[in-house]
């Protein structure tokens, strides 16, 4: 029997393991049925090595050759079991499943309230430097050549031009995002409203023959009186030129064409070789292949956004939305066929856009399902 066989019995004979065979063949090699006093509980209070070593010198005093190799002995295989045990057991408690709670079902999320649009704008200096003017402080905001930038107490924005030259033609420009809106004082005193989503580059002083400014989206102008410089508006590829004059230009690009409206004095519109003379109470219209339409229209319509309101005169319901998504900053989408309808009406420019949608609902032709700020219209 080799040594590794004669540790093996043993170590099942003190688990209770043994067979009846090897339990015999263990006892007959012994040469006694009384077994040793082997020292099988010292593991408990020693170390691993010192136990065996008295294992081996109790053997070697029955008369047993004691192994040459050290064998794991059953207490280390049941210490290692235990720690894999305690160790595997606590892996489970952290990671145990929590217990199934019942919960109450998840309420559906509030509504996003569709805000109105309110007073800001960006403004770009010559140099590249931003500010944004609704939270820009009042006084003094730059300096741009001899032109000093102000933000009134009424919180506009004014240029005061104390002294220029040609050499000094510098541009700034006032930009709105959708939702948003501003009104300002050119050098020359002109007065500007800027709607939602709309921007205005302009010189900080006026130097040359002419007053020109470039628009995106829409304004209204009080242009200051000035014979010898005649005032002119470029949008679209399309120019508005006046001596002095209140008027209003929408120019969005997702609109289809430029229109040009008079409220007092005279206004030239055109593009190209193509010009029309608008009086009073007309408006001008300007479609992108340069033809120009002149017709009579209810001037407060057009500048009904300046002085806080919507007005519907017989429009379809995608220019009316057209307005609302710019003014409180939303997107618009449709569902099946839209009804041939138009809408007239007028409500405040500051009330929620539920309250709009409400008013057009009012007609039965259309329907309205918002979610975020997504408004899908149907029919």
């Amino acid at each position: 029997m080799t040594d590794e066989e004669y540790l093996d019995l043993y170590e099942k004979h003190q688990a209770g393991t043994a067979t009846p065979a090897e339990r015999a063949r263990f006892e007959a090699t012994l040469g006694t049925a009384d077994l040793p006093d082997l020292p099988w509980q010292e593991a408990e209070h020693g170390d691993e090595a010192a136990t065996q070593a008295a294992i081996f010198q109790r053997l070697r005093q029955s008369g047993v050759p004691a192994p040459a190799r050290r064998r794991r002995t059953p207490w280390a295989a049941l210490l290692a079991f235990v720690v894999v045990l305690v160790a595997g057991g606590y892996w489970g408690w952290q990671h145990r499943a929590a217990p199934t709670v019942a919960r109450r079902p998840a309420r559906p999320a509030a509504p996003v309230a569709l805000r109105p649009g309110r007073n800001q704008a960006l403004l770009t200096l010559a140099d590249g430097r931003t500010v944004l003017l609704d939270q820009a402080h009042l006084g003094l905001l730059a300096q741009q050549g001899g032109s000093q930038v102000q933000k009134t107490a009424d919180g506009q924005l004014r240029y005061a031009t104390s002294a220029a030259t040609a050499s000094q033609l510098l541009y700034n420009t006032v930009a709105t995002p959708r939702g948003g809106q501003y009104q300002l004082t050119l050098p020359d005193g002109s007065q500007v409203w800027l709607n939602a989503a709309s921007s205005l580059r302009f010189p900080v002083a006026f130097t040359g023959a002419e007053r020109r400014v470039e628009l995106t989206g829409e304004a209204y102008f009080e242009v200051a009186k000035d014979a010898r410089h005649p005032f002119k508006v470029t949008a679209r590829g399309a120019e508005v030129t006046v001596l002095g004059t209140h008027f209003d230009v929408q120019a969005y690009d997702d609109e289809p064409a430029l229109a040009a409206t008079l409220l007092e004095g005279s206004v030239r519109l055109g593009q190209g070789p193509q010009q029309a003379l608008l009086q009073p109470g007309q408006q001008g219209r300007c479609w992108p292949q340069g033809r120009v339409q002149v017709r009579e229209v209810d001037v407060q319509h057009a500048v009904a956004w300046k002085n806080g309101y919507f007005v519907f005169n017989d429009e379809p319901i995608e220019a009316i939305m057209r307005q609302v998504a710019r003014w409180y900053d939303v997107d618009v989408q449709y569902q099946g066929t839209l009804t041939n309808k138009d809408f007239n009406g007028k409500i405040s420019r500051y009330k929620d856009a539920a309250d709009v949608l409400r008013v057009l609902e009012l007609t039965g032709a259309v329907h309205f399902t918002t979610q975020g700020r997504r408004i899908t219209v149907q029919p």
